[in-house]
């Protein structure tokens, strides 16, 4: 059974879900199992489900590895324990429940320093950052990823290095430092290229949407065709989600507001604030109103700080190009305000600038239309 839901883990992490999930049929937990290859089902379960998209699911199995690895008593135990944790909070955290998110991540923390493995609590540690990141605590974040970076790299693993520079990276971009996240993209793909590993399309999309960033749009689109190239055949909806989305944000910083629509076209819930933008720059302020509004409500209810105040910068330059009898009265400014607000006190500094972006077009809408 150990082997069985080792080989199911690996098969999930690298590609080959329904394998994995092949596996585990062929080896069920039944009463007999004992507990510790029992919680290795399920943390393979879990990780097969994620990797499909099923994060419900994956939350559950997670859940059950967490009772099972209860019973394994020692450093095993602690190890499991740490996992099961790790990936509720992941699986959580993709499903949009962040505060439930936070915490099964914080319990992970504990039980992975006790274990030991660096490449294990490197792991927890990547599941903190990410949370830290979508609450809008950036340097938070950027402090926990570099710990985890120096554990992949004294531990030896390349390819946790190379995500965990590419995660960097983006966080760098969140605060304008430019310099450090070309740095870390950049060695981030250099250092999936080698081995050619899963994190391989995560690190090229990275490296895309700082260049896109940074004014080289051209290099940023050839990125995205290696990256969706490298993602040929696998079963990762992440890294699908991941690629989408940048191209979405290449097309809209590029002039090409109907392509976004087009990119995104049956999963507007992946990308509503770049949809909201798209629609607002193809005319059809309602429709952009109706999903900066859900995705800022939503956002907010979830402590997705970041996403709030970008989805409330949408809002906000959407209810300025509404006919005057829909608009209601100062609701664009003061969305505007809130969401500048926001970006202020986390601080978010790209979001300040993009809120100034959001001035100028409100600004423009109202000098038309009195004109």
């Amino acid at each position: 059974m150990l082997a069985a839901s080792a080989l199911a883990d690996t098969l999930g992490r690298t590609g080959g879900p329904e394998a994995g999930r092949r596996v585990l049929r062929e080896h069920p937990v039944t009463a007999d199992t004992a507990p510790e290859p029992a919680a290795g089902h399920f943390l393979a379960l879990s990780v097969i489900c994620r990797v499909q998209g099923r994060y419900e699911e994956g939350h559950v199995a997670a859940r059950q590895a967490m009772a099972a690895a209860g019973r394994v008593p020692g450093k095993p135990g602690q190890g499991l324990l740490a996992r099961s944790y790790g990936l509720q909070a992941a699986n959580l955290g993709l499903s949009g429940r962040l505060d439930e998110a936070r915490r099964a991540a914080d319990l992970a923390l504990a039980p992975a320093e006790a274990y030991g493995d660096p490449t294990l609590l490197g792991s927890v540690l990547s599941t903190l950052r990410e949370n830290a990141r979508r609450g809008g605590q950036l340097r938070e974040a950027v402090a926990i990823g570099r710990r985890a970076l120096d554990l992949a790299e004294r531990s030896g693993a390349p390819t946790a290095a190379a995500f965990e520079r590419s995660n960097l990276a983006e966080l760098h971009l969140l605060l304008e430092e430019f310099d450090e996240a070309r740095t870390l993209a950049e060695a981030a793909v250099t250092g999936a290229e080698q081995d050619d590993v899963w994190c391989l399309p995560y690190t090229l999309a990275a490296l895309a949407t700082v260049r896109m960033r940074t004014g080289r749009p051209s290099e940023a689109g050839l990125l995205l065709d290696r990256a969706e190239s490298s993602v040929a055949g696998l079963v990762d909806r992440q890294a699908g989600h991941e690629i989408r989305t940048a191209r979405a944000e290449l097309a809209l910083r590029t002039g090409r507001p109907h392509e976004v629509l087009r990119v995104v076209e049956g999963r507007a819930d992946e990308a509503p604030v770049l949809v909201a933008w798209a629609e607002i720059l193809t005319g059809s302020a309602g429709p952009a109103r109706d999903l900066a509004y859900a995705e800022a409500v939503r956002a907010g209810r979830t402590g997705e700080r970041i996403t709030e105040a970008e989805a409330g910068l949408a809002l906000a330059v959407a209810l300025s190009r509404l006919p005057e009898d829909e608009a209601a009265g100062g609701a664009a400014r003061e969305s505007l305000a809130r969401a500048e607000e926001l970006a202020r006190a986390l601080p978010y500094p790209a979001g300040l600038r993009y809120a100034a972006t959001a001035r100028r077009l409100m600004d423009e809408a109202a000098a038309t239309s009195s004109g």
